[in-house]
């Protein structure tokens, strides 16, 4: 259950659920928003025609781009971009002010990418597509393409397709292509009139989706928006279809409202490959009223369904993730389902870890708005869920699904109790584990000379100080700097692994703050060992008795995709393991959103946080020093521990 709360938890409790009737185009304040792409750095054609556009399409160089005027583009045939590195985007960046429409298109389907590598497609709004609107023709070449904040209207088989591959080139497969931002929506269902191809004798009108696509290789789906993809009779298929031996998708932050099928791993009707989807996470999704099916699995190996929320209380089918036929090594995780409970009919041996299941709740628990739309009521859903005091500390405190800095949760708490009866070292040293972001004397060094508690302004019901100590008097080796340490500049994960067993053994310590994973993202994606190195880390930790603080890395420039991969990693290994979080990125968000902390909070090198008062705790000064709020953030983590876990005795009943 504390996987569903990161993302969605604003959504669930206060998305409108109501169905059909979007009308117009739909814009809510909750839908994900997409950081605006840089300005164009090869050559700009300007384009305010239709034939100024097909005949730039032929021009363009590679690594240009073409910027579109603001317009209505109605476009008389298939559009097509085979020059690498291409840009296609609106000019205004508005995605609902540069329309192609394909109404009057002789061909079914409307932009192809062919034999090209590298090409994006931005902000702008495709419609009217009688079979596929964008088509990445991966079976001729096309790679590593990019569909970014679109808008995709009224499309009747596939919003976005990728063919299957040759038998004999499957293995290779389109590679690191990208859907982000975009929505994906339908006016109504299907109908036979939209596609003469589906028929009574075909797919009964049922032969559409979103984003179908075979044979992909490391291809990220995130932070997309569904709603009303439907078939004629409600019997459409995947929003998002993964098949034919695609590998290692990523498919995270997507929301789905009112389909047929949202997320479909595999198909059960096999083509030439015996697997469909291998090593594919679903993760973080929203899903609501998708009846014929929430996730499908089928035909998979080694991937995970974890953290999703799916609430579809409609009596049929009764498959909000559905498990069918082989999938060795999946994994099924934390997912909250309110509805219909999961449905596993495959004979593979299946982990189910920590799901939550609400079957009657929200049926009788639904408030209508003096407007007549259906909102979930907040109340009822946290009555029957039966939140732990973790939620709650997490509702009082929570922006976007964020602790307050230093809270922990009762649960975290109580694990720690039992790491900390296994202590037997020195009180008060904390051990520093990480790169150069902690190898800095800027970091922890000012807990040995100042007072932190004087900017402890309001009683949160614990001391501000450790009985009649000062701070600067309990803590040991602030000033512990070095790879003798285990922090050290340049450092991976690995590289800590190997040093922290010296440290655990010399100084003994109470507790050990580990930030680590900035270097090990620097090639743009996260290792594939770094989960399970970062896990070892954390129980070396506790077998020692010391009691881990995790840190989330901070922003960093050209690198938010993968940051944000690595802090996923962090905070699913603290919930798992049940360790304390110092959430250091989200506090940065907070204070500086929107890219806002580039040159404030980080510094102008773009990776490691900035200088300067590194012990003024002042609101002030922690909007514009990175290692400021670095120290805060984990004081306050370590003023939780002191007083509840390390030595409780001091609070006075």
């Amino acid at each position: 259950m504390r996987y569903f709360l990161y993302g969605w938890t604003s959504i669930f409790l206060f998305l409108v659920v109501a169905s059909n009737g979007f009308g117009g185009i739909p814009d809510q304040p909750w839908f994900p928003k997409a950081p605006s792409l840089p300005k164009p750095s090869g050559e700009v054609i300007q384009v305010k025609t239709v034939n100024e556009l097909f005949q730039a399409a032929k021009d363009v160089a590679p690594g240009g781009a073409i910027l579109l005027a603001d317009g209505h583009y109605l476009m008389p045939r298939y559009f097509e971009i085979t020059t690498d590195n291409v840009t296609l985007r609106s000019a205004s960046g508005d995605r609902h002010k540069v329309i192609l429409d394909g109404a009057s298109s002789r061909h079914g389907e409307l932009v192809g990418i062919t034999g090209a590598k590298g090409v994006t497609v931005a902000d702008l709004t495709i419609r009217n597509v009688k079979w596929n609107g964008f088509k990445i023709n991966s079976d001729r070449g096309a790679e590593k393409a990019t569909i970014y904040n679109c808008v995709i209207q009224n499309v009747w088989q596939r919003g976005v397709k990728a063919p299957a591959m040759p038998k004999e080139k499957g293995a290779r497969g389109p590679r690191e292509c990208r859907i982000q931002y975009c929505l994906f929506y339908n006016d109504r269902p299907k109908q036979f009139a939209d596609d003469e191809t589906d028929t009574a004798d075909s797919f009964n009108g049922n032969y559409i989706g979103g984003i179908d696509v075979k044979n992909t290789i490391d291809w990220t789906i995130s932070d997309n928006v569904f709603l009303g993809i439907q078939g004629r009779t409600r019997e459409g298929r995947g929003c998002i279809y993964i098949s034919e031996n695609g590998r290692g998708c990523k498919i995270e932050r997507n929301v789905f409202i009112d389909c047929d099928v949202a997320i479909a791993l595999g198909n059960p009707s096999l083509g030439y490959s015996p697997l469909q989807a291998i090593n594919c996470v679903a993760r973080n999704n929203f899903i609501s009223q998708c009846p014929e099916t929430g996730i499908l699995a089928c035909y998979t190996r080694d991937c995970r369904i974890e953290g999703n929320t799916i609430h579809d209380p409609a009596p049929r089918p009764r498959r909000p993730i559905l498990v069918q036929l082989k999938n060795d090594g999946l994994l099924v995780k934390g997912n909250l389902v309110v509805g219909p409970p999961i449905n596993i009919t495959s004979d593979s041996a299946i982990e189910l870890i920590g799901n939550v299941h609400i079957d009657q709740i929200v049926r009788t628990s639904l408030a209508k708005s003096e407007a007549g739309q259906t909102f979930l009521d907040e109340h009822a859903v946290l009555q029957a869920v039966e939140l732990p005091e973790r939620v709650k500390a997490l509702k009082e405190g929570v922006a976007a699904g964020r602790l307050k800095p230093g809270i922990q949760s009762p649960e975290i708490l109580a694990a720690m109790h039992k790491v900390h009866r296994r202590f037997k070292g020195q009180p008060g040293y904390v051990a520093q584990f990480g790169d150069s972001i902690t190898y800095s004397m800027a970091f922890w060094s000012a807990m040995g000379w100042d007072e932190p508690q004087r900017y402890l302004t309001r009683d949160d019901g614990l001391p501000k100080r450790p009985g009649k100590m000062r701070w600067r008097d309990y803590f040991k080796g602030t000033r512990d700097k070095g790879p003798k340490h285990a922090n050290y500049s340049g450092w991976q994960v690995g590289q800590l692994l190997k040093s922290m067993d010296a440290v655990i053994e010399r100084d003994k310590p109470e507790a050990a703050i580990i930030m680590i994973g900035t270097n090990d993202v620097s090639g743009g994606r996260v290792p594939e060992l770094y989960r399970e190195r970062l896990e070892q880390v954390v129980r070396k930790c506790m077998a020692a008795g010391c009691v881990p603080i995790l840190n989330t890395i901070p922003p960093r420039r050209g690198r938010e995709e993968a940051v944000a991969d690595a802090n996923r990693i962090i905070r699913e290994v603290a919930a798992s393991l049940q360790v304390p979080l110092a959430d250091f990125y989200s506090e940065c968000i907070r204070r500086r959103p929107e890219g806002a902390w580039d040159g404030t909070l980080i510094s102008r090198d773009g990776v490691h946080p900035s200088g300067g008062k590194s012990n003024d705790y002042s609101e002030a000064n922690l909007q514009n020093c990175g290692y400021a709020l670095r120290n805060w953030v984990n004081f306050l983590v370590y003023r939780q521990l002191y007083f509840r876990v390390f030595n409780p005795e001091e609070i006075e009943e």
